[in-house]
C-alpha cells in the first residue's frame, strides 16, 4: 500500500505518492502553510487534497509551516485528524522546520526563507522558533519581506524621492499601475513575495540599492541564527527554501553566517524528513 507524503508551504503544497522504497508520483496543489492562508483554509485545503485521492493509504505525513505556537498546532491537529483518519490509520502532522531538520540531523538548527522565514533550532528536547511570526511583523528575508521592500522602493522612485534603479527590473509602466496593484494584493502574501526575485535579479546584476537592501536584512538574519544556534549548541546551520534558489542569496547568507562562526550546508530534500516521521 502506498504513503502520502505533503509539504505544505507558503507558495505550493508539494504532494507525494510513496511505495516500494521511491517516489511513484508527484503533484503541486494551492498554498496551505497557516501562516499564509489561515487555520480555516489550511486544514480545508489539507483535507480536499488528501480526499481527491478518494482512497486509502497506508499513512500520511504532513509537513505544515505555520504551527508554531502549540495552541496553533493544536487545534490544527484536532482539525485534521479526525477529518484524515478515513484515508489513513497512521497519521503525522509536524512543523515543517522540524521536518527539514530531521532531513538532515537529529538535532541542530535550520533556516528557511520562502514566501515566509524561520529560524528553528532542536536539542533533542526543546525547540526554538526565532525571526518568523507571520509577514505583518516577521519573516525577515523572506519572499514577501524582499517583495515589499522592493515595491516599497518602487513606489518612491516613481514618485521622484530616490534614484531610478528598480523601475528597470519592474513592467509597472506609472505609479499609477503600481498604486492599483498594491490596492488590490496588499494583503496577497504569494503575489507580493513574487517580486522578491525581482530584486535578487537586480542584486545578481550588480544593482547597489537592490545588493544593500539583501545584504542588511541578512546581516540582521544571521544574528537570530548565530542566537538559535548558540541555544541548541549548534555550529551549523541547514538552509531550505526558494530564496536559496537564489546565487546572489546564498552567496550573501554564507558570508554573513560565517563571519559568526557558523558553517551553512544545503538542506537534503524535505522527502527524507517527511520518511523518518513514518520511520520509513
Amino acid at each position: 500500500m502506498d504513503y502520502l507524503l505533503i509539504d505544505a508551504g507558503g507558495t505550493s503544497t508539494k504532494v507525494y505518492v510513496y511505495n516500494n522504497g521511491k517516489i511513484i508520483n508527484e503533484y503541486r496543489f494551492q498554498p496551505a502553510s497557516v501562516a499564509t492562508v489561515g487555520i480555516y483554509r489550511s486544514v480545508s485545503t489539507i483535507t480536499s487534497i488528501v480526499s481527491s485521492f478518494n482512497r486509502k493509504f497506508k499513512g500520511i505525513a504532513i509537513s505544515l509551516a505555520g504551527i508554531d505556537s502549540q495552541s496553533v498546532a493544536r487545534s490544527v491537529r484536532s482539525q485534521l485528524y479526525p477529518k484524515l483518519s478515513r484515508y489513513a490509520e497512521r497519521i503525522i502532522i509536524e512543523h515543517d522546520a522540524h521536518v527539514v531538520l530531521m532531513s538532515n540531523a537529529d538535532k541542530g538548527c535550520v533556516a528557511i526563507s520562502g514566501t515566509g522565514s524561520i529560524i528553528y533550532g532542536f536539542d533533542g528536547k526543546k525547540r526554538i522558533v526565532k525571526g518568523d511570526r507571520g509577514w505583518l511583523v516577521g519573516d525577515l528575508c523572506s519572499g514577501f519581506w524582499l517583495g515589499r521592500e522592493f515595491l516599497r522602493e518602487l513606489l518612491s522612485e516613481f514618485q521622484g524621492l530616490s534614484a531610478r534603479n528598480f523601475i528597470y527590473f519592474s513592467s509597472f509602466r506609472n505609479e499609477d499601475d503600481l498604486v492599483k496593484f498594491l490596492y488590490e494584493n496588499s494583503c496577497n502574501q504569494a503575489k507580493i513575495a513574487s517580486f522578491s526575485y525581482n530584486l535578487l535579479n537586480a542584486a545578481k546584476r550588480g544593482n547597489k540599492k537592490a545588493i544593500n537592501i539583501l545584504r542588511n536584512c541578512l546581516q540582521q538574519f544571521s544574528y537570530i541564527v548565530k542566537n538559535v544556534c548558540e541555544s541548541v549548541n549548534s555550529n551549523i546551520i541547514y538552509y531550505f527554501g526558494g530564496m536559496f534558489e537564489s546565487s546572489i542569496y546564498v552567496e550573501l547568507f554564507t558570508k554573513e553566517v560565517e563571519k559568526k562562526g557558523i558553517k551553512s550546508i544545503k538542506s537534503k530534500n524535505i522527502i527524507n524528513g517527511l520518511l523518518r516521521l513514518l520511520q520509513l
